[in-house]
């Protein structure tokens, strides 16, 4: 179990660790003023590890190793990309903030299931309450489902409980995971303790669209699409940001 009281990385140096080639390794660190950490996946399922790095970063992420470094108590979860850079912002974020920084590409974003793993995680943490932990599991499989197709993979209609038309979206989310430019995008999520509230931010890299909370569903027939109103009910306040891009969930704690 780790601390129920996030607190911001100690120091100017936090480690960063992970299963990628050693040189890659030590060129961010030596980039970044990070101090290398010990990672093993297998270690840390065992229990041999004791502390995780500060930022874990891996070239392709999964369930299994978010699992395993989440209940390590990590600040940053990183998928690096094609450049092996970490993410413009991320280290403020990790030594001014508490809060936990999870960066995916959008394939690997759609092949694991991000939300029941990230609020187990904050509900052992301390930082969501537990009975609240439904609403928020169910709001970020929303705002990250529409991360992926409406943002990332440039998706923006819905598919409707016609059986053909549900084959036809779903090909076209298969055809635009396959491409490089849209599957290369990234899914970041950021869960901030700011007293009171916790707040939930997922952030996608698509051209944007309108961040209005419907007041109504036109299409109670739709197998999606309905999202951002069920975000609405659920949580204690919703908010959009940078042309639709970022949705902010807050819960009080």
């Amino acid at each position: 179990m780790v601390s129920a009281l996030p607190q911001p990385v100690a120091g100017s140096h936090p480690s960063i660790g992970g299963d990628v080639p050693p040189v890659l390794l030590r060129r961010l660190a030596q980039a970044h003023g990070l101090v290398q950490s010990d990672w093993d996946i297998e270690a840390a399922e065992a229990g041999g590890l004791s502390v995780a790095p500060a930022i874990l970063v891996t070239l392709r992420g999964s369930s299994r190793e978010l699992q395993a470094a989440l209940d390590l108590g990590i600040h940053a979860y990183i998928e690096l990309g094609d450049d092996e850079q970490l993410p413009a912002g991320l280290l403020s974020l990790v030594t001014q903030q508490a809060g936990l920084h999870l960066s995916l590409s959008t394939v690997t974003s759609f092949s694991l299931d991000m939300a029941p793993l990230l609020c187990a995680a904050l509900v052992a943490r301390g930082w969501l309450e537990g009975r609240r932990r439904a609403d928020a599991e169910i709001c970020v499989h929303e705002a990250v489902s529409n991360a992926i197709v409406h943002g990332n993979l440039d998706i923006h209609q819905a598919p409707t409980a016609d059986g053909v038309a549900f084959d036809g979206f779903y090909r076209l989310v298969q055809e635009r995971l396959t491409n490089r430019e849209h599957a290369n995008r990234r899914v970041t999520v950021e869960a901030l303790v700011q007293p009171p509230d916790l707040c939930i931010r997922i952030t996608d890299q698509g051209r944007g669209h309108p961040g209005l909370i419907p007041t109504e569903i036109d299409r109670l027939e739709a197998k999606s699409g309905r999202g951002v109103r069920i975000m609405g009910e659920l949580a204690d306040r919703v908010s959009f940001s940078d042309a639709g891009r970022t949705v902010s969930l807050t819960f009080r704690r």
